[in-house]
């Protein structure tokens, strides 16, 4: 699998509130470093919420700190149908990083309420960065919903994995996307176990993906 760290230099570690409260954490983290090094990256990101509590950050700095490539830190705000992501970060600039902002949908989130939040956003100089999108329900049954938010200026970072099809044709319909340059960043969406049949699978799809045509690295 090293090709992958090769092609993508910096891995993307999605971590959830549940992988963050759980007492085993640093010994997942330490699963998550062997995969680091199965793949070849040269640098890696944990990206966590927003609200992370100061302790679990000082356990997640703690792992940074003892890796032999470089990693930080970067957040991201948990959405739903309610939220207003688009005035919170106006009003306050910490939950963007530079001009990014990223953000975890609701498996249930739908289309339509984020039209008016990517413009918003846009107009006070900031990108949006929708991960995982392939999680949410409605946006699995057509690929044509990351088409239309790729018009309207949303950024995608996708992880291939086989936990969230995208139809029958899953393999086909990603390495469609990326080939249309839909897919803007590629992230992991947990921690694996190396010698697990679905880290095999999944990295399997990932690199028919990134090796269909010339994929830029990885950069946030």
């Amino acid at each position: 699998m090293e090709e992958i760290g090769q092609i993508l230099h910096k891995d993307y570690l999605l971590l959830q509130d549940g992988d963050l409260s759980g007492s085993n954490l640093n010994e997942r983290l330490m699963m998550h470093a062997q995969y680091l090094r199965t793949c070849n990256f040269a640098e890696f990101r944990l990206l966590i919420p927003h609200k992370t509590p100061e302790a679990t950050l000082a356990t997640l700095n703690n792992f940074i700190s003892k890796q032999n490539i470089p990693g930080a830190l970067r957040y991201y705000i948990p959405v739903d149908n309610r939220s207003k992501f688009d005035e919170e970060v106006i009003m306050n600039a910490d939950l963007s990083f530079k001009d990014w902002v990223a953000v975890l949908p609701s498996e249930d989130f739908r289309y339509e309420n984020f039209a008016k939040k990517i413009w918003n956003l846009s107009m006070g100089g900031k990108a949006i960065l929708v991960l995982l999108p392939e999680r949410v329900e409605q946006w699995q049954k057509k690929t044509t919903h990351f088409k239309r938010l790729h018009l309207k200026g949303a950024n995608m970072a996708f992880s291939g994995s086989s936990l969230y099809k995208l139809g029958f044709f899953h393999k086909s319909n990603l390495i469609d996307l990326h080939k249309s340059r839909i897919i803007h960043m590629w992230l992991t969406p947990q921690i694996y176990d190396v010698n697990s049949a679905l880290f095999k699978k999944d990295m399997g799809i990932r690199l028919a993906a990134i090796k269909s045509i010339k994929t830029p690295q990885n950069d946030l």
